[in-house]
């Protein structure tokens, strides 16, 4: 790699003012771990009777939780609003299983149920990990507690869209254009829906702002897929080679300033982004890190394993027809 990346990563070091590991990362592993342990595996537990693939899911899941988890209480603080771990984790575990019913469990008219289920109405699964989804979402709807004229929805709506419309990257003519277009704003509104759990009614201002950030990770999680996206014929930015690790890390930094503006301090937020760059450019080098750890057995070994899909570990996945 680059000289360029070493530096613009070390400049996003300096400013996140850190010198080491994020402090107290196994601390608060654990804690996001048990609360998983509480609020989302009785679910799991009671919708899934097939042990092997209670087992896959519970594994999968949990690791979703506890990384966003992270990344949602480092906004929470850089925002100065109230942190829900429950929320949280039940958030991540929703967009885990979202993000793969509609890769590889989904049939074709699934899209159009969860629209429904998204907008309020009835939802009629077909299949346990369907009645999973739908059992999490109602879950994270009744904590939540919000009416239908929250930010969150409207944001929710939209990262369906989206999601949606990315069944066209399997598509080896699709524009860079469009391409760049349905990854921001699939991960724009994704990232506004899990940090919106912690703020009610956001202000267009702070969603615009999310919107931008979420982008850039979005960008940052296609990156960390570029061997199983090629190897599934999924086209993305990082599998065409028009963004590298150095790009993302330069939007990164330009992201600086606006979140300074806005919240007056970002150093959680940056140290949580500086980390998450940090296990990209690792795993870069060495693909193997973390698999063949049960992430059940250490809070750590959640973080470091690469996340399994549903219907397959981690190092595999299904070519999109």
């Amino acid at each position: 790699m680059g000289g360029g990346f070493w530096r613009d990563l070390g400049a996003l070091c300096r400013s996140a003012g850190l010198a080491g590991p994020v402090k107290r990362v196994r601390r608060r592993a654990a804690e996001y771990v048990a609360v998983y342990g509480h609020v989302v595996a009785p679910i799991v537990d009671s919708v899934l009777n097939d042990p092997g693939l209670r087992e896959h899911v519970d594994r999968s899941l949990r690791a979703a939780g506890t990384k966003v988890s992270f990344l949602i209480e480092a906004y929470a603080t850089m925002a100065g609003v109230p942190f829900r771990v429950d929320l949280a984790v039940l958030g991540g575990a929703v967009a885990r299983l979202y993000d793969d019913l509609l890769d590889e469990y989904g049939s074709e008219d699934l899209a159009g149920r969860l629209s429904a289920l998204f907008e309020g109405g009835s939802f009629s699964p077909r299949n346990d990990v369907e009645r999973l989804l739908g059992d999490l979402y109602r879950e994270v709807e009744r904590r939540l507690d919000r009416g239908r004229d929250d930010p969150i929805f409207t944001a929710l709506t939209a990262v369906h869209e989206y999601q949606t419309r990315s069944r066209g990257q399997s598509d080896p003519e699709i524009s860079a254009v469009t391409l760049m277009e349905i990854t921001e704003a699939k991960g724009g509104s994704a990232v506004v829906v899990l940090f919106a759990l912690t703020r009610p009614a956001m202000s267009d201002g702070e969603v615009t702002l999310i919107r931008e950030i979420g982008g850039v990770l979005q960008l940052l999680d296609d990156y960390q897929d570029v061997v199983l996206d090629r190897q599934a014929g999924i086209e993305t930015a990082a599998v065409r080679g028009e963004v590298t690790l150095s790009d993302i890390c330069r939007r990164f930094r330009v992201m600086k300033r606006p979140l300074a503006e806005h919240y007056g301090r970002i150093r959680p937020f940056s140290a949580v982004l500086y980390a998450i760059l940090w296990i990209a450019f690792l795993r870069l080098h060495w693909p193997g890190l973390g698999v063949g750890r049960s992430p059940a057995s250490t809070p750590f070994g959640v973080l470091m394993r690469p996340g399994d899909n549903l219907t397959q570990k981690a190092g595999q996945r299904r070519r999109r027809d």
